[in-house]
C-alpha cells in the first residue's frame, strides 16, 4: 500500500541548530499527523508519497497553526474522495458493550438516530450513498458528522479511549 499524505504546511523548524525544511501533513489511509524532513518543493493541498522520506508522527498540539486551519478542509476532502469506506461504517457499526454502540460516538447522533440507522439497515438493507444515509428523518449530514468525529480524534490524540477512524496514539513512557 503507497503511503500517500496531504500537505498541511511547510515551514523552517530549527533541529539540531540547523534549519530544517519540514512539511506538515495528514496520511490518507489512517489520518496520522505526520511531520516530514525533506527538501521537496510542495504546495499546501499536494499529495505526497512519504515511502523513504524522513517520518515522525505527531499529535495536534505539535504543528503549525497554518496546518491547524486546512485540517478541516483536508480531512472533509479525504472522506468525500472515499465515500465507501464511511458509508460502511454506516452499515457495519458494532455494539462496543452492553449500554454502548459505535454509532454513539459519533457527534450528533442519539439514540434516536443510531436506532433509525439501524432499523433501516434491517428492514431496507444497507447504506449505499451518503444520500441514502440523508434520507433518515432529522439526520444531520453524514459527511459533516465523520469529519468532526476525525477532527476529535485527532486533537484528543493519546487521549481517545475509541478511535474509530485514525491510528491510535501511543505514549511514550
Amino acid at each position: 500500500m503507497k503511503k500517500e499524505a496531504i500537505v498541511l504546511d511547510k515551514v523552517n523548524k530549527e533541529i539540531k541548530f540547523k534549519q530544517t525544511p519540514v512539511i506538515y501533513c495528514i496520511g490518507t489511509s489512517n489520518f496520522s499527523l505526520l511531520e516530514v524532513i525533506a527538501e521537496t518543493p510542495v504546495k499546501i493541498l499536494d499529495k505526497i508519497d512519504t515511502e523513504g522520506m524522513v517520518v515522525r508522527r505527531v499529535t495536534y498540539d505539535r504543528i503549525s497553526n497554518d496546518s491547524k486551519k486546512e485540517l478541516e478542509k483536508v480531512v472533509e476532502g479525504i472522506v468525500l474522495n472515499n465515500p465507501d469506506k464511511f458509508v460502511n461504517f454506516f452499515n457495519n457499526s458494532k455494539p462496543i458493550s452492553l449500554k454502548r454502540h459505535q454509532l454513539d460516538l459519533l457527534p450528533m447522533i442519539g439514540k434516536k438516530h443510531r436506532d433509525a440507522i439501524l432499523e433501516h439497515i434491517k428492514k431496507k438493507g444497507k447504506f449505499n450513498t451518503f444520500e441514502d444515509i440523508k434520507k433518515i428523518e432529522m439526520m444531520p449530514d453524514p459527511i459533516n458528522i465523520i469529519v468532526n468525529r476525525i477532527i476529535e480524534e485527532i486533537k484528543n490524540g493519546p487521549e481517545n479511549k475509541y478511535c474509530l477512524f485514525t491510528m491510535p496514539y501511543i505514549k511514550k513512557i
